[in-house]
């Protein structure tokens, strides 16, 4: 979390080439000497050992939970099983475990980070600066405090990266490729292949014969796996959902009545505050805020004018403020007068100073003023009762032996049956049907069950449940021939039509490698075919399938491919290479070295971590990461 903090403070340099190695997500005390561990190996707390150096379970989770805040703040209904089934973790470990491998391989070999320099680091992001430029203690003690983190945290943080950052740097500043090693490659970019292509379709040869009935025979016997009809199940359903219950939900009078009395405190009259707030550390620079702003500055121009920010807080009541400050701070805050000036007044965040805004007093709530509202929670639940006991009746009778039959008949439910579907909700033997789509819950479940399987109920829905049958499997086998005869002979003469094109691509192919030109051997069917690599790589696409041949052929020779939608054959032939001038073209020169210089320092920053991990003997706790994913996975989605 400080490095986090730290890049969203300023535009501190963040070690990484091009994504490869990050500073981690530290939190507190991560990676420091620990002497857990036992017989050299990791810990049953540690997920990494790397040296004197420890990454614990309990960093790790931290962290995760950290970065799935942070990710809801764009995917609100993101839990964190759907995170873990996206790599994060692994990924997670990964980066931690590098960064911490490095440190502790710079500390073996005597590389520390002196105190001055850390210090002045922090000093110089911009956040912490007042209106001077100059570092604020102040400013940066309230920006520390305001995210829950200490002094000493953050500068740990930062030694971290430090350390990292003098290591890793110096290993891919040597990595730029030379001008002379870049020059060949690059030229490769600006030559120019000149040649042709024929295409050769089947629909070209398609003409035929009908297949006598012994190749019919033949070619289904040979092709039955083109035929095989997927695994059906036949399933029978009742949908069952609240509407079923909606008349045993009404409440009464008396429960509205009682409602209303339990809940007497919520319906009473009461008041919020408008706020302006200011928290620091130190005691004096809190008074001369109280003393600016009861003299008549705003809270915000006192703020200011330290380099401080003040934080308005809306619709507080005392309760609520009260766990986000102190007892102390809220009987204060609501003791004061409208416009009123509170504080210092000591918490455990710091010293406070409130200025109150307004004061909002909010009258009570007879029941008739609520009654609506009352009668909706109280069918809600009555309704979510009923409708749970519904499904624990119909589960309870599954139990006690009863029959899918039996059940539904009993209970009065409309049964739905369906065709034979495949899993994916199709039916073969119905073209053009398809299954509802509420119903892929249903169909997973089923194509999950033994035959003899009891009934069984499927969530579909916030508030509706399909109760189904498995009546019977049809296990996947070829349609028989009698039903398809028509298709298996189109896609006999198909096949032969697909076969005659390819001996004629064949045929070119040999003449053409024998010396021939493709425009010579084919008249007005050879097409020509000109380009360079710089121009596929601007059209932003991947290149035909003519283009993929002539940037792989040696000059004179030709080679076949399937044509672009698989229905003919393409025959290429490579005529010449024009070499293109790239000293002419400085700036894609310039970006063929930068590109081929980063390749190497990924490289090297790849082969120094595996080094530096190797040498400082780096092990993973496989069983503690097993566990951790297990006990994040069962979280509940937190």
């Amino acid at each position: 979390m400080l490095s986090f903090f730290r890049r969203a403070l300023s535009s501190w340099v963040v070690l990484g080439l091009l994504g490869l190695l990050m500073i981690a997500f530290v939190v507190t005390g991560v990676g420091t000497p620990s002497s857990m561990g036992a017989l050299g190996g990791v810990g049953s707390s540690d997920v990494v050992k790397a040296g004197s150096r420890t990454l614990s379970v309990n960093e790790v989770s931290q962290r995760m939970q950290f970065e799935l805040r942070q990710q809801r703040q764009q995917q609100p209904e993101l839990t964190m099983t759907q995170f873990l089934q996206g790599g994060t973790l692994e990924k997670m470990i990964a980066e931690m475990s590098d960064l911490m491998s490095i440190r502790a391989f710079g500390e073996a070999n005597g590389m520390v980070v002196s105190k001055r320099l850390t210090d002045g680091e922090i000093a110089s992001i911009p956040a912490f600066q007042g209106a001077t430029g100059a570092f604020d203690e102040a400013r940066f003690r309230q920006a520390l405090s305001q995210r829950g983190l200490t002094p000493e945290q953050f500068s740990t943080d930062i030694e971290q990266g430090i350390a990292v950052r003098h290591i890793i740097v110096p290993v891919a500043a040597g990595s730029g490729a030379a001008r002379d090693m870049v020059l060949p490659y690059a030229s490769l970019l600006v030559e120019r292949r000149i040649g042709s292509v024929v295409e050769l379709r089947n629909s070209a040869f398609a003409n035929g014969a009908a297949p006598t009935e012994a190749e019919l025979n033949a070619f289904y016997g040979a092709n039955k796996s083109r035929y095989i009809v997927p695994e059906r199940r036949v399933i029978r359903y009742a949908v069952v959902d609240k509407g079923m219950v909606a008349q045993q939900s009404m409440p009464s009078e008396a429960d509205v009545a009682a409602k209303y009395k339990a809940d007497s405190a919520k319906y009473a009259a009461r008041e919020t505050r408008n706020l302006s707030q200011v928290i620091v550390q130190d005691q004096n620079m809190a008074k001369a805020i109280a003393q600016k702003v009861a003299s008549g500055t705003k809270m915000a121009d006192a703020a200011k004018a330290l380099g401080l920010d003040a934080l308005p807080i809306m619709g507080a009541e005392k309760a609520a403020f009260a766990e986000q400050s102190s007892d102390a701070v809220a009987a204060a805050v609501f003791s004061a007068a409208q416009g009123g000036v509170v504080g210092p007044v000591k918490s455990g965040l710091g010293w406070h100073v409130v200025k109150v805004d307004v004061v909002n007093k909010i009258g009570g709530k007879s029941l008739a003023d609520v009654r609506g509202e009352i009668v909706a929670e109280l069918q809600a639940q009555k309704s979510a009762d009923a409708f749970a006991n519904l499904l624990a009746d119909i589960d309870d009778g599954v139990s006690n032996g009863q029959t899918f039959d039996d059940i539904v008949k009993v209970r009065n439910l409309k049964v739905v049956s369906l065709p034979p579907l495949t899993a994916s909700g199709l039916s073969p033997d119905q073209p053009g049907f398809k299954a509802d789509a509420e119903l892929t819950p249903v169909l997973k479940d089923a194509f999950q069950a033994d035959p003899n399987d009891d009934p069984a109920l499927v969530p579909t829905g916030p508030e509706k449940d399909v109760f189904y049958d498995l009546d019977s499997i049809i296990a996947a086998a070829p349609k028989p021939l009698a039903q398809i005869r028509d298709q298996v002979a189109k896609d006999f003469a198909a096949d032969r039509a697909s076969k005659a094109a390819r001996k004629a691509a064949d045929d070119l192919l040999a003449k053409a490698n024998a010396g021939a030109s493709l425009a010579a051997l084919k008249p007005g069917a050879a097409k020509p075919l000109s380009s360079r690599r710089m121009d596929i790589v601007k059209e932003g696409k991947a290149p035909s399938a003519e283009l993929q041949q002539l940037f792989d052929l040696q000059v004179g020779r030709a080679r076949i491919a399937p044509s672009a939608d698989r229905q003919g054959w393409i025959v290429v032939q490579l005529d010449k290479i024009e070499p293109g001038n790239i000293t002419a073209e400085p700036s894609l020169l310039a970006a063929t070295q930068q590109q081929l210089s980063n390749a190497i320092g990924r490289e090297y920053t790849q082969q120094f971590t595996a080094a530096a991990k190797k040498a400082i003997s780096a092990k993973r706790n496989q069983a503690a990461i097993n566990e951790l994913r297990r006990s994040l996975a069962g979280s509940g989605g937190k």
